[in-house]
């Protein structure tokens, strides 16, 4: 048998298949233009000293960094070329330090596609790093993958668990489509939904505490003299909701409080930043501060109350969410709501090693706690 790779691509897997006989002792592939480094593991298996991390590296055509790697469970590698080399190392009788053991259990993230690349690209980065982050220590491998949510459907999922076998899912930033629910309630799968919610209490989830969030938002600005609100959101999803209902509830509570609730087509800076300046030409500027569903909306409301000469916090008062990175680069600090997201992703894990060590335990919604961020983006109003 004669295992060789792609020298220079730490993600290339390796694929016997493309393999082609160069000579009686060596195999090459493909793209190979001469056989240094294609060790049959028969040769590397007799020799009388012990298999080095270079050995397994030559006989699978990879740096000896991959092959570290892979065998140390670091971050960067794909998950079926880590398969690869720790069974090649296996076959091998390696016996190297800092060898992690193969992992006991295995899960597939889905990721939200259009959030995680594009403005909230920073939010999910760092739910998948806590993901990530606490999956090492507890021999749990993930394999992440991003999706469409609406390419996500009982097909799909069939088709990935047949190929990488993870009996267990977390879906990151998704509300998954009513016959996925049922799929995923009738085969029994294990489910955490991070950054999601399930009204149903039919999974596990973890989510910022969003109604909380959306009350103490509402909550400052009132405390702050303001007497006119407007918010912004973005298409409800069950997350954004509680939000809105929390802020709603502190509203109705309030006496003398008059607020408008925006609904935007999506929740970007551009869309923002159009519905202000509709607003303003509208004549409709009633409002003193402007609560946002997150950190994005509100740069783009800065960014039009500027360019109508508005000025924030002077004339108008804006709050964000999230504590995005762009929350510091706005003139002067945005004031918003942080939210943990490293933490979201490794008590994701937390719940799905709970499920999958008593499948029966009750299920749980975990919620981490938002934290205001002073800035100076919202200033006291005299009533």
């Amino acid at each position: 048998m004669h295992v060789i790779g792609s020298r220079g691509s730490s993600n290339r897997a390796i694929n016997p298949a493309m393999m082609k006989p160069h000579s009686a002792q060596f195999a090459r592939c493909a793209n190979c233009v001469r056989p240094i480094g294609c060790v049959p593991l028969s040769k590397l298996g007799s020799l009388d000293r012990r298999i080095s991390q270079l050995d397994i590296a030559r006989a699978a055509g990879v740096s000896v960094s991959t092959v570290s790697r892979a065998l140390s469970d670091a971050p960067g590698l794909s998950l079926d070329l880590r398969k690869q080399i720790r069974k090649l190392a296996q076959e091998l009788a390696y016996e190297g330090r800092g060898v992690r053991a193969e992992p006991a259990l295995h899960a597939t993230a889905y990721v939200t596609l259009n959030r995680a690349t594009g403005g909230l690209a920073a939010f999910y980065e760092e739910i998948v790093g806590g993901l990530l982050e606490e999956a090492r220590g507890a021999s749990l491998e993930i394999d992440v993958r991003l999706v469409e949510e609406t390419s996500l459907d009982v097909k799909r999922l069939q088709q990935d668990a047949a190929r990488s076998g993870s009996p267990a899912l977390f879906l990151v930033g998704i509300d998954p489509l009513p016959e996925v629910i049922q799929h995923l309630l009738t085969s029994g799968t294990p489910v955490v939904l991070v950054n999601g919610f399930d009204p149903a209490m039919r999974f596990d989830c973890v989510a910022p505490a969003n109604f909380y969030g959306g009350a103490h938002a509402a909550r400052l600005l009132i405390e702050a003299g303001h007497r006119s609100l407007l918010y912004l959101t973005g298409r409800p999803r069950w997350t954004t909701l509680q939000r809105l209902r929390g802020y709603s509830t502190v509203i109705a509570e309030a006496e003398g409080i008059r607020s408008i609730v925006c609904e935007l087509p999506e929740g970007s800076r551009e869309n923002a930043e159009a519905t202000i300046h509709e607003l303003l030409q509208a004549g409709k500027r009633a409002w003193t501060a402007v609560f946002c569903m997150n950190d994005l909306i509100a740069v783009g409301v800065m960014q039009a109350l500027e360019a109508q000469g508005i000025r924030v916090p002077e004339d108008v008062s804006v709050l964000g969410f999230d504590d995005l990175p762009c929350a510091i680069m706005t003139s002067p600090r945005l004031t918003t709501l942080r939210v943990n997201r490293r933490e979201l992703g490794r008590e994701a894990v937390r719940l799905l090693l709970r499920r999958l060590a008593k499948p029966d335990a009750p299920l749980l919604q975990v919620e981490a706690g938002v934290v205001a961020v002073a800035g100076g983006t919202v200033a006291s109003r005299e009533t």
